[in-house]
């Protein structure tokens, strides 16, 4: 009778043990539900960042922009665009004219930038559109459809922000302020020329202005141009 009572209080003893080890794996896999752990947030955070990395087609860049890409005053053999394909050893199409808005640019794109079959565009504009008072929303409406424009073929954009102007700052401070906002909500990369350019005044640093100081010179170009480099290896 005693060895019968033992075996029968062992066995409720199995039971309950087995009972607490099933209750317990229960409440770590719904803690782990409810709370992910460090290793599974770290992957999800990995995943998100390699999704937004866009890899070009080729390594071929279109510039398009106004009188800032052309090289203006002098010309392509001294623009940021020449000095980028030297730095970088690749072909960059320099399809810089001036007097030019992003609306002169968004007519031209398919002629100018599709036909080219670059891995990526960078669009320097608004400069020209602050000196023909083109208002803040057209001058979105037209970025947005370049950007869309660019996407649609398979071609990478990139943002150049417009560089300061002789006054002309407040219009492409609005500018400035839209395209870097906009910018970060859509993954698109940018370059800020003024960063290499201008002085916290606004004003070029010594030596890299044209005469009239409303332009780059020579130095101030190969200035833009590694800058760009830098960022775009």
């Amino acid at each position: 009778m005693r060895t019968y009572r033992l075996e029968i209080r062992l066995i409720q003893a199995a039971a309950a043990l087995a009972l607490i080890v099933v209750i317990t794996g229960f409440l770590g896999l719904w803690g782990q539900a409810g709370q992910p752990s460090g290793s599974t947030a770290g992957a999800s955070e990995t995943q998100r960042t390699a999704a937004s990395v866009q890899t070009p087609s080729n390594s071929k860049i279109v510039a398009l922009g106004d009188s800032f890409t052309l090289g203006y005053p002098l010309d392509t053999r001294h623009s940021w665009t020449q000095r980028l394909a030297d730095d970088l050893k690749i072909s960059v199409v320099n399809k810089g004219k001036g007097s030019q808005t992003a609306k002169d640019l968004l007519a031209r794109f398919d002629a100018d930038v599709v036909s080219q079959k670059p891995g990526r565009v960078i669009i320097f504009i608004g400069t020209g559109d602050a000196l023909q008072n083109v208002s803040l929303k057209d001058y979105q409406t037209n970025i947005q459809a370049i950007v869309e424009k660019a996407k649609a073929h398979n071609i990478i954009p990139v943002l150049a922000l417009p560089i300061w102007y002789p006054k002309y700052q407040t219009s492409i401070q609005e500018f400035r302020a839209w395209e870097i906002d906009y910018a970060q909500k859509q993954s698109i990369m940018t370059l800020d020329f003024t960063t290499v350019l201008f002085d916290n005044s606004k004003k070029y640093i010594a030596g890299l202005a044209s005469k009239d100081g409303k332009y780059p010179n020579a130095k101030g170009y190969e200035e833009m141009g590694d800058y760009a480099a830098k960022l775009l290896k």
